[in-house]
């Protein structure tokens, strides 16, 4: 009985030092990707992929490189996302037991075509995912977003008929917000695709999902601005900077500076024209976005 008791009140085995680091790292990872600090959950899903490379958990190295690259297209480095997708390829083509992974990273790579202006490469890619053959439900719907955006951003006669194909969102808030964003591409009307953009922006601002927020500023930007509203596309297209900035998102934010630069000479403020094109300068010179909205020196070369 002695015995027995003792036995009950044993400490558990102590965990690994490897995994509990891990855990850590992956959760610290988690904890900022959640909040959008994409730049910050990337260099915590890189200690986890160095802590699973070294003991050769060849799962955890892919499951890593997939969010590592995710992050990295969230934060608007398609450079590293395609780095990232390179290795997790290698992982997943020579090792049969990763093969259930390889749709998540042919829509990994689909997006990262559509952030580098390619929707025609993306619409290939896309293909096998949205013919139901057999990938995850959540790849199979993301992937239908994906290819309907490359359809409106090649400007293809069926973008309507793609759109259609999403037919009604799920109960998550950021479906029904990304398929207002795509309705509104397709409204011929301003007052509605004005009526569909605030909507979409408050769905985002209620899950604080930034990513969503900056995007539906740019996309209503550019509408002003072909309508040839030029204050109130300055209004969104500084609100959609403000956000890409907080997210360190650089690739982005040049876009955003270059629309402005035009938006301001249109409004006839040679002044603002010209600090938006010197900061959209500074990004592409490997500026610190944290810095881009301070008084900058020229970026070391």
């Amino acid at each position: 009985m002695t015995a027995a008791l003792a036995a009950c009140g044993s400490p558990p085995p102590p965990v690994p030092q490897t995994m509990a680091n891990t855990r850590t790292f992956m959760a610290d990872a988690m904890a900022d990707y959640n909040d959008n600090r994409y730049a910050e959950a990337r260099g915590f899903f890189g200690r986890a992929y160095m802590q699973y490379r070294s003991v050769d958990d060849l799962q955890g190295q892919a499951d890593t490189l997939i969010d590592l690259a995710d992050a990295a297209l969230l934060q608007g480095d398609v450079a590293a996302a395609r780095g990232n997708l390179k290795d997790a390829y290698a992982l997943v083509d020579s090792h049969a037991a990763l093969a259930a992974l390889k749709p998540r990273l042919t829509l990994l790579d689909a997006y990262a075509d559509l952030q580098s202006g390619d929707p025609v490469s993306a619409a290939g890619l896309l293909a096998p995912l949205v013919a139901a053959d057999g990938a995850p439900p959540d790849v199979a719907r993301a992937a239908l977003f994906a290819r309907t955006q490359a359809a409106f951003d090649a400007k293809a006669p069926d973008a309507n008929q793609w759109l259609a194909k999403l037919g009604k969102p799920t109960d998550n808030p950021l479906d029904a917000a990304r398929l207002e964003r795509l309705q509104a591409l397709a409204e011929p009307d301003a007052a509605k695709a004005a009526a569909l953009y605030a909507d979409a922006l408050q769905r985002y601002q209620a899950a604080y999902y930034r990513p969503g927020i900056a995007a539906v500023h740019e996309e209503w930007g550019a509408r002003l601005v072909a309508q040839q509203d030029w204050s109130g596309a300055r209004d969104h297209l500084q609100r959609a900077l403000q956000v890409r900035l907080w997210m360190y998102d650089a690739s982005h934010a040049e876009r955003i500076l270059d629309q402005l630069a035009g938006v301001d000479r249109a409004l006839g403020d040679a002044a603002a024209a010209k600090q938006d094109a010197d900061m959209a300068e500074y990004l592409r010179d490997g500026g610190d976005p944290s810095k881009a909205g301070l008084p900058k020196t020229p970026a070391p070369k």
